[in-house]
């Protein structure tokens, strides 16, 4: 069903724009000179994710669901991102990036774990899960532009839509409590600074990178983001390519809320794999 979305959308993408089959050819990538661009892309995911919490809000043990819980560490899922350059010969651009991921698993635990101010108890039979959603808007401005090559940097805002669970037979005081699923997570916009290079060695290739930072204490929490990737695109026709990248994203925040007192470290990284649709 997701798959078949993505190809009726990426079809929409080109009929959209009727005019753009009119636009002058260039010498090099029409991703340089082009207004719209956009990326339907799969991303093959190295995963880790380690993430407290404690009701008290008594520093604990990170938990790292990968090693403890079976949690996978492997994951291919939807990328997708879309730019538009405006403004008098391109000087900004806005942008936009989605990708997420639901990850799951079940162990007997080797050892006990505190989770929420429950125990999970030495070989206990439990399921775990992880999930994030990564939504990206970015504004920026080209101090670098020509039909070869630019370079921008700009504002941004990571929505980031994070949990993590563990479900199983929970002590609380040495009282048994039964069957528990446990849930933390937070729905979180983050401000970021960021900056792109892009450039066009040749009519059908485009060399491109990214990145976008932030380590800041802002109200209930602190932490530091990473989203970078670095790849090269090849166009064969007009208004489609191919696209070829490696993708980084990385967070590690603490959090200090009432439904939530504890954190996450969460890093992914992998190639991805896209159609690129330019108009």
């Amino acid at each position: 069903m997701k798959v078949r979305f993505y190809f009726h959308f990426a079809a929409l993408l080109l009929l959209m724009t009727p005019g753009a089959l009119l636009a002058q050819a260039s010498d090099y990538h029409p991703y340089v000179s082009d207004n719209f661009t956009a990326s339907l892309g799969a991303m093959r995911s190295s995963n880790s994710f380690e993430f407290e919490s404690d009701a008290i809000g008594d520093p604990g043990d990170d938990i790292d669901f990968d090693d403890s819980l079976n949690v996978s560490d492997q994951s291919t899922f939807f990328n997708g991102q879309i730019k538009w350059k405006f403004g008098k010969e391109q000087k900004w651009a806005l942008a936009a990036q989605y990708f997420s991921n639901n990850a799951k698993g079940d162990a007997v635990l080797t050892d006990p774990i505190e989770w929420d101010g429950y125990t999970f108890e030495e070989g206990t039979f439990v399921g775990a899960g992880v999930k994030l959603a990564v939504t990206r808007l970015f504004i920026g401005r080209n101090f670098i532009k020509s039909e070869q090559t630019e370079f921008g940097i700009g504002i941004g805002i990571h929505n980031l839509d994070m949990s993590a669970y563990i479900e199983g037979e929970a002590v609380r005081d040495g009282e048994p409590q039964g069957l528990k699923k446990l849930r933390v997570g937070e729905n979180q916009p983050l401000p970021n600074i960021g900056g792109w290079y892009n450039y066009s060695p040749a009519k059908k290739w485009l060399i491109h990178a990214r990145l976008d930072w932030i380590s800041a204490n802002i109200g209930d929490y602190d932490g530091t983001l990473w989203n970078a990737s670095l790849g090269v695109a090849y166009q064969p026709w007009r208004h489609v390519g191919f696209d070829l990248y490696w993708q980084y994203f990385g967070v590690d925040l603490k959090v200090d809320k009432d439904d939530w007192k504890g954190g996450a470290n969460m890093d992914y990284s992998g190639p991805v794999v896209g159609m690129t649709f330019t108009w």
